[in-house]
């Protein structure tokens, strides 16, 4: 019968491969008697091998596993398949030099087994790559209208009829190399695990042939995850001694061992399955229900664990290092064996390095491995036309493939079969996965995977249909049975019919970390409530996905008595603290995809001491090397940007629609002062605001009309939009007693220093990826207003807020970087083990398409296909805006006046990053500082500072360019450039008066402390760090002609008026402002220029209004250029080179000396006595550091050239001021 054969081939393929001595042939005979019990089977040694990692099952055992089939009654009668026990013990299966206690400590390298092993790794990984092509080839083919009906209602007869148990599993890891002072172990432990027959009731019951409705119970019994340090080890002793203590150390409902360090607690779980065959005619319930219940997942952490952790990746990556030399390790002590070890060292990388790599571009080497490929191709195709193989064949195929790695193979076995099928020529060997068969497709699956093992051939024959496989009278049968009719078709279903449902609750979750075990805890996370449920409406394709949290907690480290909250819902009661929800294809939308986020509020309190511990926690105290982790970490990311790249394209062109909408409610931060919370202290509220996520006029693109006004118009409908908005940011501070909640609810109080906030932003997403008219991506936003108020009281509580808080202790010997030497990876040395991440499905089809290697053909290189379209393509487009920035500092009191006010209006950024380039431009309209408690002749603050009102004008526009050296416009458009920077300065006025600096001084000073902890100490140690970098310069780029940084600066003008208490003193004019910096390799040249300054006099009595004033076109012009290096070497001795020239002109300057003028202008400096004590004090610091650069380049002996031409200056000394 077909069912025995298939039982057998089943039971031979996952268990033969795992297992030693297994009798298969007693195995059948078991099966075809329908009682089958295996005792007590070992686990071979390399059972692990599939997970690619350098480990070895030391012991491994199934204890009891029993199959008890009914052939007599197969569709009446139960399955019932047990498992009762199976233990393995794992060590690591290398000898890591230098890590080992001993040699003998690890499992010793033997060539006979390891080749063996490779060897079956070989084939499983080309077993897995065929079966990945058939399932590729299978997916492009048009699918039967049946769509599987037959599978679906074999399986559910199958899931009726059969009932699971499995026993004390135990499955531990122990390593003493990672360190050998504090050995490890570690293991998964599982009680029991059951799929029983129930009632309506969910009670469990002997199965009844006349109930319909099939219901299945599922229960899991204490699963759980231990982590044992300073462990005691099994695998030093004898076979039944590791069993027994393995058969101990498996948890129980009522038991929970107390030796062992569990991170995952016992898991229980429960889940109910409800399987409806007749649900689909019905229509009144889903066809599959299942309901899984977890009731609490307890994790836990303790340092010790953490750093055992690291170690053990540490130690894995050096084994996977030592992997390849491992061949070549003597089995010696180091000690007195140092020439052995010397010699281990030169082999390793003479074999591994260096000869390998030489003989493979050899062209004795090179001309066998084409002989090699083209025998086996042709073995091969002896294999697929024929339908019997001689037994030299196969000895001669199973001796290629031991040569050859799995690349070559899976080519050479693609190239072969295209060749077969153009040349007319029917396979017959070898069954095509692509070819339509009637029924067969369950059936092709299970027995389509040992095809390239000789003792499954032997068993069985592979056939070509489930005709083949059974008479008339079995599949008359077994149709009946599951109720199947050859000739039904699918019943076409209303769109709103839900087939399946699932459901997962899950009541409680905790993660909790600890200094050791049995002390409080650092941190405690625990969420309460989890639930998803999943729906399924086939007849449109629908899926929906609902997830739940009701609340959420962490705790911190218990201090003065009470454990500390750090994070709390906030929340209402009747509404979930999170929810999520996606939808493919929804029923009451016209989007292809509805995603929608909604949370409610939480409160987070920030405690210093859970902070410090935690960091504390996490450090390592070395540095460690962890290239293993970094490389799988880069590895999966890779696989899963390919992935995400994939159906992110695959959206793109499936134009699919997303409906997003996601909505946060605000959460706060609360910062108290010394770092903990006792509800008395002073606080810090920091409230993020809600944010609210929307797509735009998603459903509008399937509907655009066939007209439009102009191009620009497509181009903007071409765009995916997305609307963020962030409301209501907002920063207080509440002194003790203070109610912060009835002023955090106000749009402006006392205690706000930030006020409510609003930021929108607009994000579109292109449609169309290359089109260089239209960017990627677009990101425009604005900013009403940002407010910020505050007294200088409350800035000096802030300040005193922010230094009470302990700071986490940072290492006080940062580690030494280490240089890396390159090691040879795994999967190279073991070519053909794991190659699925160089070898993919999708890449061997295209293989298909070519008839041989020789006929490959000229193809564009990846840089070249590329370089055309990526040249111009915009990545990101941005604008951002500020309308106003408002800051105003006041004086404590009742009523809080303001005494300085700085305004900025429309303060904006806009850019394009490219390819090749960046654009930045910034701008400033306005600025503007009023002093407020003096006002002018108009009742109007003093305007200390401000600009011209002119609208359309910009006080401030900086624009940034940077180019990379290998762009296609890099000569043309940005002029051999790599950097510039245009500094663009219209007009700015600034008032001098006399009371009004006098105050804003002494309240600054008054205001911020002048002791600020480390601000000193800080400054000394960047100095000190920044004394010998700061002798390298740059090279830049190796051309010439390259110009690494041009800067240009204009100041168009600024004005200064003096005033003091009572008058106009002056008027100070400066206008013309030129400058220019262009750095390249070899030369650094430095251009500045002042057009004009009028100082005048505006007493109305004088005649002499210009005090200072220019007597030609312009005050100076300065020129210099560095040439670096020029007088270095045999340039020292040229007298012709220099290291510098400068050139100077300054013009005339006509001074009128007025004696009552220039005695105003001393008296109103002599007001700001510490002003020019302090200025003194930097004219001193000034003149030593001048005196310091002027004796460093004596010493250098630096060559600077001079040319300074100097216009005497017009002093007129007039009899009197109206003279």
């Amino acid at each position: 019968m077909v069912f025995e054969s298939l039982v057998s081939d089943l039971l031979n393929r996952f268990i033969g491969d795992y297992v030693e001595n297994l009798d298969k042939s007693q195995l059948k005979i078991g099966i075809w008697g329908g009682n089958v019990v295996l005792e007590n089977l070992k686990v071979k040694e390399n059972a692990l091998s599939e997970l690619d990692a350098p480990f070895l099952v030391k012991t491994g055992q199934v204890g009891k596993l029993t199959l008890k089939i009914p052939w007599k009654n197969l569709y009446s009668e139960a399955v019932v398949a047990t498992l009762d026990g199976l233990y393995l013990l794992v060590v690591p299966g290398t000898t890591v030099s230098g890590l080992c206690t001993s040699p003998g400590d690890a499992i010793k390298y033997d060539a006979a087994k390891e080749e063996k092993y490779m060897q079956e790794a070989k084939q499983k990984e080309l077993l897995r790559i065929e079966e990945a092509l058939r399932i590729a080839a299978q997916r492009d083919k048009n699918k039967d209208e049946k769509k599987d009906t037959f599978a679906e209602k074999l399986a559910t007869q199958v899931i009726k009829n059969l009932q699971v148990k499995i026993t004390s599993i135990h499955i531990r890891y122990e390593d003493d190399i990672s360190d050998p002072q504090r050995p490890l172990s570690m293991g998964v432990t599982l009680g029991e695990l059951s799929l029983q027959t129930a009632d309506e009731n969910w009670k469990p019951c002997i199965l009844n042939e006349t109930v319909k409705i099939i219901y299945k119970l599922v229960r899991l019994e204490s699963l759980c995850a231990y982590w044992n340090v300073n462990s005691p080890l099994f695998y030093k002793g004898s076979w039944e001694n590791i069993l027994a203590k393995l058969k101990a150390g498996i948890s129980t409902t009522n038991t929970e061992l107390q030796d062992y360090q569990y991170i995952f607690k016992p898991i229980f779980a429960s889940a109910k399955l409800c399987i409806n065959p007749y649900a689909e005619i019905e229509l009144k319930s889903p066809k599959v229900s299942l309901d899984l219940t977890v009731q609490n997942i307890a994790i836990e952490m303790t340092k010790p664990q953490y750093l055992t952790m690291v170690d053990l990746l540490e130690s894995i990556d050096c084994m996977v290092k030592n992997a390849p030399y491992r061949k070549y390790r003597p089995e010696l002590p180091v000690h007195k064996n140092a020439k052995q070890w010397w010699n281990y060292c030169i082999t390793s990388v003479m074999e591994v390095h260096i000869r390998r790599q030489n003989q493979m571009w050899s062209w004795a080497y090179i001309r066998k491995h084409r002989q090699t490929l083209k025998a086996y191709k042709a073995v091969y195709k002896t294999k697929l036309t024929q339908s019997k193989l001689r037994d030299d064949i196969e000895k001669q195929i199973q001796e290629l493939e031991k040569i050859l790695d799995v690349f070559n193979i899976t080519l050479a076995r693609q190239q072969t079969q295209m060749e077969v099928v153009r040349s007319g020529e029917k396979v017959v060997g070898k069954k095509q996965g692509g070819e339509k068969q009637s029924g067969g497709g369950f059936f092709s699956g299970l027995f389509g995977r040992k095809k390239g093992e000789k003792k499954v051939e032997e068993d069985s024959k592979e056939a070509d249909s489930i005709d083949e496989l059974m008479t008339p009278e079995e599949k008359a049968k077994l149709y009946t049975a599951i109720g199947y009719s050859g000739s039904s078709h699918n019943l076409s279903l209303p769109k709103e019919y839900i087939a399946v449902v699932i459901t997962f609750q899950l009541f409680s979750t905790s993660i909790t970390v600890r200094e050791e075990p049995n002390v409080p805890e650092i941190l405690k996370v625990q969420m309460i409530a989890l639930s998803t449920s999943i729906s399924q409406r086939p007849a449109a394709q629908a899926l929906k996905v609902e997830a739940k949290l009701e609340h959420w907690y962490v705790t911190g480290l218990k201090q003065h008595g009470s454990v500390p909250s750090l994070i709390a819902s906030m929340g209402d009661s009747k509404s979930s603290l999170l929810t999520v929800l996606f939808e493919l294809n929804p029923e009451a939308s016209n989007a292809d995809q509805v995603l929608m986020v909604q949370s409610q509020p939480v409160e987070i309190i920030y405690d210093a001491m859970t902070v410090n511990s935690l960091a504390e926690f996490f450090k390592t105290g070395k540095g460690v090397d962890l290239e293993v982790l970094t490389s799988a970490t880069l590895m999966k990311l890779e696989e899963i940007k390919e992935k995400t790249a994939a159906g992110l394209s695959h959206i793109i062109k499936t134009r699919k629609v997303l409906d997003l909408r996601i909505n946060l409610k605000p959460s706060y931060l609360l910062v108290p002062k010394s770092g903990f919370y006792d509800g008395k202290s002073d606080l810090v509220i920091l409230d993020f605001g809600s944010l609210q996520l929307n797509s735009i006029d998603q459903g509008a693109n399937k509907q655009i009309s066939g007209s439009f006004s102009s191009l620009e118009e497509i181009m903007d409908r071409a765009y995916e939009r997305y609307s963020l908005e962030l409301k209501s940011v907002q920063v207080l501070f509440s002194k003790s007693g203070e109610n912060w909640k009835a002023a955090h609810s106000q749009k402006s109080s006392k205690q706000h220093i930030l006020r409510p906030l609003d930021i929108k932003v607009q994000l579109a997403k292109a449609m169309v990826e290359k089109d260089v008219r239209m960017a990627k991506f677009k990101i425009s936003g604005e900013l009403p207003l940002l407010h910020v108020k505050m007294s200088d009281q409350k800035l000096q509580d802030v300040i005193d807020l922010v230094n009470s808080i302990p700071l986490p202790q940072m290492a006080s010997t940062p580690s030494t970087p280490t240089k890396k030497i390159p090691a040879i990876p795994l999967v190279e040395a073991r070519p053909g083990v794991r190659f699925e991440q160089s070898l993919s499905p999708s890449v061997l089809l295209d293989v298909q398409d070519t008839d041989s290697e020789e006929d490959g053909g000229e193809h564009p290189t990846g840089d070249e296909a590329q370089r055309a379209p990526v040249e111009e393509l915009t990545d990101l487009q941005f604008n951002f805006e500020l309308k106003e920035v408002l800051l105003e500092l006041t004086r404590h009191g009742d009523q809080e006046n303001t005494v300085l006010a700085l305004s900025v209006s429309q303060l904006g950024a806009e850019g394009k990053i490219r390819a090749y380039d960046l654009t930045v431009t910034s701008y400033l309209r306005k600025i503007s500082l009023d002093y407020c408690e003096i006002t002018d002749v108009q009742n109007q603050p003093l305007h200390l500072i401000s600009s011209s009102d002119k609208p359309g004008s910009d006080l401030l526009k900086v624009e940034y360019i940077k180019a990379v050296t290998t762009g296609p416009n890099f000569q043309t458009t940005f002029d051999n450039t790599e950097q510039t920077l245009k500094v663009a300065f219209s007009s700015l006025d600034f008032l001098l008066h006399t009371k009004a600096l006098l105050s804003t001084i002494n309240y600054l000073t008054a205001t911020i402390p002048q002791d600020l902890p480390g601000s000193g100490e800080k400054g000394t140690k960047k100095q000190t760090g920044k004394g010998t970098p700061a002798k390298k310069v740059s090279k830049g780029s190796k051309n010439k002609d390259v110009y690494n940084l041009k800067v240009y600066a204009k100041l168009g003008s600024f004005r200064v008026g003096v005033f003091d208490e009572s008058r106009s003193i002056a008027d100070i004019k400066v206008q013309g402002i030129d400058a220019s910096v262009f750095v390249q390799a070899k030369e650094t040249q430095v251009f500045a220029r002042l057009r004009d300054i009028v100082v005048t006099d505006v007493d109305p009595k004088t005649i002499h209004k210009k005090a200072v004033s220019i007597m030609g076109e312009e005050v100076f012009s300065f020129q210099m250029a560095l040439y670096p290096n020029a007088t270095e070497g045999d340039g020292y001795s040229d007298t012709s080179k220099t290291d510098g020239k400068v050139t100077l002109k300054l013009g005339c300057i006509q001074i009128v000396y007025l004696h009552k003028f220039s005695m105003s202008l001393l008296k109103f400096i002599d007001n700001f006595q510490t002003a020019k004590e302090a200025l003194s004090a930097a004219t001193v610091q000034a003149a030593e550091k001048a005196a310091s650069s002027v004796r460093d380049l004596a010493q250098k002996s630096f060559r600077l050239s001079m040319d300074i031409r100097l216009k005497a200056p017009v002093i007129v000394i007039p009899q009197s001021s109206v003279s």
